[in-house]
């Protein structure tokens, strides 16, 4: 039977109350000093859902937990977090806030396994309350809360089991729950589904799990319907891996494009994904003629099943760190898992990029930024829409003409004085579902004045010239359009 409890969190005891209201069995003292370091004080009460049925605990219960000499229980708990608006009637089992609007005043939620260890298990939370910044992609997901459909946006997480389930287990996992939540198309996949998913044949049921390999992980989302890629940082001879530009390039490409990596940090034995960034607000003068998003980079945001989520991972460490962290410069393997259509890959828009990027130089000892990712042409159009004013007429006519395919590759180029002000010198768009030995991949390119729109039909590329007559003194804005702004609490 489901009950309830309201904690209020605002006082001088914190967290401490909520520790007496949960059993031993899950780890209350662990779980209130975790809540207490890395959630922010927007959180001011939590209510406490007792026996809760949490369908990714059930999936591991049945096939391995009830096989074990120790009773395991059943049911889960779940705390929900709240702002100060929020009140609780205990009498009516009922929530409420002076503006009716709950949504507004909904953090999201941490369920509880009650296996004595490792007991932190599927959570959403709003990054805002993490004092996560910049930009991380999220999804809508809808929670009942005494009868209340609260939706929050966020990342699915959780601990690893630690038995039947490792880190990168639970890596595959969220990813793969996003993708649920995210897109109608993709069915669910419980936790209890990734190691069968990881395994060349079924066993039959669960057993204790030493962890998986990257190329089981690759295997666990081509059974789930994807098109996963795995990309590897390049390696000396002495087998150590190298500075790649070439790799953070496409990683920050594939990142930008709304898809959550699988990382890999091999020095660590550890795996992680990889969801979001934030940009540097001084950054370094580069010291390449041509330099990529991944310079302006201050740090990743990442979904690591040891921290609560939107854990910020410096781009580089500027001093050795401890054992237990790593940077950016660790990664030296990622999976992005696509969908059907997409058949250009990043490194070759990495290398068609590279030959325009003169063109659109100011001067000759310029340094031009360059950004490449993917979105589909209905997100572009509506960009476009939205900044119709900055847009142009002509240049707005002719996206909305564009003959696409659904997913299309956005090239940036801008100096370093425009980055800091948000605006480009040109865009270049290429067909995502082209070939590296296609002819004429490119859709468009232009500038502030010109746009050159190419007839893919013919092999010749033969392409037609339109001035854009744009308003004068109106700079391209830099389009940020697959993650979302990271809102603090």
């Amino acid at each position: 039977m489901a009950t309830y409890e309201w904690i209020d969190v605002s006082g001088a005891q914190g967290y401490d109350p909520l520790a007496d209201a949960l059993d031993d069995v899950f780890q209350p003292e662990e779980i209130t000093k975790c809540l207490a370091e890395e959630v922010t004080d927007a959180v001011k009460s939590v209510l406490v859902e007792h026996g809760y049925v949490d369908k990714d605990y059930r999936s591991t219960l049945y096939s391995f937990y009830a096989k074990k000499g120790r009773t395991y229980r059943r049911d889960c708990v779940r705390l929900h977090f709240f702002n100060g608006s929020v009140s609780y009637d205990e009498v009516r089992r009922d929530i409420s806030c002076d503006d009716r609007s709950l949504e507004d005043h909904y953090f999201g939620y941490v369920v509880l396994r009650p296996t004595m260890k490792a007991t932190l298990g599927r959570s959403v939370l709003s990054p805002g309350v993490l004092a996560a910044g910049g930009r991380a992609i999220q999804s809508e997901h809808q929670v009942n809360v005494l009868g209340h459909v609260l939706p929050v946006g966020g990342f699915p997480s959780m601990a690893q089991p630690t038995d039947i389930a490792v880190c990168a287990h639970v890596s595959c996992w969220a990813i793969l729950r996003h993708y649920s939540e995210r897109f109608p198309q993709h069915r669910e996949y419980l936790i209890g589904d990734m190691a069968r998913l990881a395994s060349a044949f079924d066993p039959g049921g669960l057993v204790p799990s030493l962890g998986l390999t990257v190329w089981e992980a690759e295997r666990v989302f081509q059974a789930a319907g994807c098109f996963p890629l795995v990309v590897t940082k390049k390696r000396g001879r002495d087998g150590e891996p190298l500075e790649d530009a070439g790799f953070y390039g496409q990683l920050m490409a594939y990142l930008e494009s709304g898809f959550p990596l699988f990382v890999e940090i091999s020095s660590r034995r550890h795996a992680a994904v990889a969801v979001g960034y934030s940009w540097q607000e001084q950054a370094a003068e580069p010291t390449r003629r041509f330099a990529d998003a991944w310079e302006r980079v201050d740090a990743l945001l990442v979904v690591d099943d040891n921290r609560l989520p939107y854990r910020s991972v410096p781009r580089c460490a500027a001093s050795p760190i401890s054992p237990e962290d790593y940077s950016g410069q660790d990664i030296d393997r990622f999976i992005v898992a696509l969908p059907e259509k997409i058949h250009f890959p990043a490194d070759a828009v990495d290398e068609w990029s590279r030959r325009f990027a003169d063109a659109f130089a100011a001067a000759d000892d310029e340094v031009v930024l360059r950004r490449w990712f993917m979105t589909t042409i209905s997100e572009l159009r509506r960009h476009a829409r939205k900044r119709a004013s900055q847009t142009g007429d002509a240049l707005l006519r002719i996206l909305m003409e564009l003959e696409s395919a659904q997913y299309v590759w956005v090239v940036e180029f801008c100096s370093l004085a425009q980055w800091d002000k948000g605006h480009v010198t040109g865009r270049a768009i290429l067909d995502a579902t082209a070939s590296k030995r296609d002819p004429v991949a490119t859709l468009l390119l232009h500038d502030e004045e010109l746009a050159i729109v190419f007839d893919r039909t013919k092999a010749s590329g033969e392409h037609t010239e339109v001035h854009l007559r744009r308003p004068s003194g109106v700079p391209l804005p830099r389009m940020e359009l697959n993650l979302g702004q990271v809102v603090r609490a």
